[in-house]
């Protein structure tokens, strides 16, 4: 059974790869694949897949070491977050990862690769900074974040709603 991962240690585990790739907090990661590649021991490839599935990690050769592979078709966006997603089963789950797992079980390991998809991509830090840029549109800033507008958007409300428990 793998151990539930509250939102405090997904956001570090998020911040580690984010600093292990160079890239500040307020910087945004323009393309994940790139991250994968330079801060992991993931081989990362981009294939046309079928579809409905974005991305997949697998084991790859007789040394057992990992691949993720994104697929092409997607709009770089969607190839982001699919990629950050993977990384979050990599860093998060690595112990259970090619096992079965109950539904309920990884429903929650979703919605934690989900979480430092989100925490990778739009750390509060980078948010606080676009928040700043009040005249530019919503769309451009989430074509130069890398991410589609409504994930921007969700991210944002999510923080707002966060705010008075917690600083962004």
């Amino acid at each position: 059974m793998v151990r539930r991962r509250t939102r405090w240690e997904i956001r570090q585990a998020a911040a580690l790869l984010r600093r292990r790739g160079g890239h500040a907090a307020w910087a945004p990661i323009v393309d994940a694949a790139r991250l994968a590649r330079t801060s992991t021991s993931l081989h990362v490839a981009e294939h046309p897949l079928p579809r409905g599935v974005r991305a997949l990690l697998a084991p790859l050769g007789a040394q057992g070491r990992a691949a993720l592979v994104v697929n092409a078709r997607l709009p770089l966006p969607e190839r982001n977050f699919s990629i950050a997603h993977e990384l979050g089963h990599w860093v998060l789950h690595s112990d259970a990862l090619g096992r079965p797992a109950p539904r309920g079980q990884r429903r929650r390991q979703e919605w934690e690769a989900d979480r430092f998809a989100l925490d990778l991509l739009l750390p509060a830090e980078l948010l606080r900074s676009v928040q700043a840029e009040r005249n530019a549109r919503f769309s451009d800033l989430a074509r130069r974040l890398g991410v589609r507008p409504r994930l921007l958007r969700r991210r944002l409300a999510e923080l707002r709603n966060a705010a008075p428990r917690a600083s962004l």
